[in-house]
Formats: structure tokens, sequence, C-alpha cells
């Protein structure tokens, strides 16, 4: 998958929803005309009118996205998820996380999504869907899988790709709204975030820089293949090692697993 593939996949899935929340307002609309006169309906109506129309502007606006990238803008070079200093993220709509990478070329090279996509979920209230084991897998560009997150309330395990346990990460609590603190083994992980958008510095040990989130700051180059400017940006500092990226990446998964929910 590319950039342009995925705008059309998403533009499909709201095209798809706008019209799945139709149908519930039409045998409404009949019964109300038939058996409830009164025109009461209509309140429960509207919701479903809402929602179709906010999808279907979804759909319009990524379906312009699509079209308005050309195939010799996209690099179908495969790559290698662990040793890319940049990646962009996007979401899929989805019952639980699907978070895609790409590189700044538009391709693919990897995701991190729920390894159990049950449907009820869709509809499931979060302090339900809370009973559910969260486990989530990282994938390369060939759908490869790189490492398991298990996350489990303040506790992240990292597995391998055979199920062995590699580390544990525990979220620790922070004086600051701002901060979030992470323990493994002795070693700190500390994240720092905006208040007021997005912007997430992640610093190993004794305020050593890792990487940073930010959505906003995206080069004029990537633009011709990322049409949203606020596609968030993940950079990773030259020098890490491939350990902890994978760390960074459990972290992401515990910030932003209900993300496009």
């Amino acid at each position: 998958m590319n950039i342009q593939q995925y705008y059309e996949k998403t533009a499909s899935i709201s095209l798809n929803a706008s019209m799945a929340s139709l149908v519930p307002p039409f045998f409404l609309i009949v019964y109300g005309i038939i058996i409830a006169p009164q025109g009461k309906m209509v309140f429960i109506v509207l919701p479903f009118l809402l929602y179709s129309f906010i999808c279907y502007q979804f759909y319009l606006i990524n379906d312009k996205r699509a079209k308005e990238i050309t195939e010799n803008h996209i690099d179908d070079k495969t790559s290698i998820l662990l040793k890319k200093d940049s990646v962009l993220i996007t979401f899929m709509p989805a019952p639980s996380l699907r978070m895609l990478l790409f590189d700044p070329e538009g391709q693919l090279v990897g995701e991190i999504k729920d390894m159990k996509f049950w449907s009820i979920r869709w509809v499931m209230p979060y302090f339900l869907d809370k009973l559910f084991k969260r486990k989530y897998g990282l994938y390369d560009e060939t759908n490869g899988l790189i490492a398991i997150f298990i996350v489990k309330n303040n506790r992240i395990e990292i597995l391998d790709s055979e199920g062995i346990l590699k580390s544990s990460i525990i979220q620790k609590p922070s004086q600051k709204r701002s901060e979030f603190i992470f323990q493994k083994k002795g070693k700190r992980i500390t994240v720092e975030r905006s208040l007021l958008f997005m912007d997430y510095r992640f610093f190993k040990g004794d305020r050593i820089k890792a990487g940073r989130l930010r959505k906003g700051l995206m080069p004029l180059e990537w633009g011709k293949r990322f049409k949203d400017a606020n596609t968030p940006v993940m950079s990773f500092e030259q020098d890490l090692e491939g350990e902890d990226r994978v760390e960074i990446f459990a972290i992401l998964t515990k910030l932003f697993h209900y993300t496009n929910h």
C-alpha cells in the first residue's frame, strides 16, 4: 500500500459508513409516517443523518486527496522500518488501533494493529472494550511480524515474533500533566508533550534525545504525496538502536490505541 491507496481506501470506508448510517433513518421515517405520525421520530433520526453527513465529507476529502496524487510521485521500492529516521503516521478506521507507517516517499513501511479485530468492538463502550486483552502487532512492509505489544493498564509487555517476552515497560506516575514516565529495568524513558497541539518528545535516561512526534511541520517536498498537512511525523535520532525504536512504537501504541475507533 502507498499513501494514494490509503486515501482511496479511507474514502471508500467513509462512503460505506455514510450509506450504512442512512438505513436506520429510512425505517424510522417509514415507522413514523405509518405508526407514529406525531413527529417525534425526527429527534431519533437526526443523529444518524448528522453522522452520515460527516462520513460523506470525509469521503469527499480523501477522494480529492487520492486524485491529487500522481503515480510518478510514489516510489515502490521496499524499505526497512526500523532503519527509517522519519515515518509518517496515519490511522485507518478500525474497531481498535490500526496505525499505518509511511516513509517520506509515500510507501507503507509498517503497521501497528490490534491482532484481533472483532466487529462487535465497533459499538462496544470503552469501559467494556477495556476488558479485552489488548494485544497489538508491529508489522513490516511485507506484513511480517516484528514484535508484539501487550498493554495491561500501566504496563507494556514487548514480545518478539515468536511470542517470547523481551522486555516490560511500566508507566510511572508523574506530577506533570505534560509528561509521561516509563521505566524498564532501571532504564527511564520520558515523554514530554505539548498540551496545545500534537508534539511529543522522547528522551532516554538523563535527557538523551531519542525521537519526536509532531504534526504541522511537514517538509514541502513531502506535501506532493501527503495531502494532509497535519499528518504526524515521527522522527528518530539517527544513532538510535532498533530495540529503542521498537520501545517507542510500543509507547505510541499505548498513547493512541483508541485513535479513529
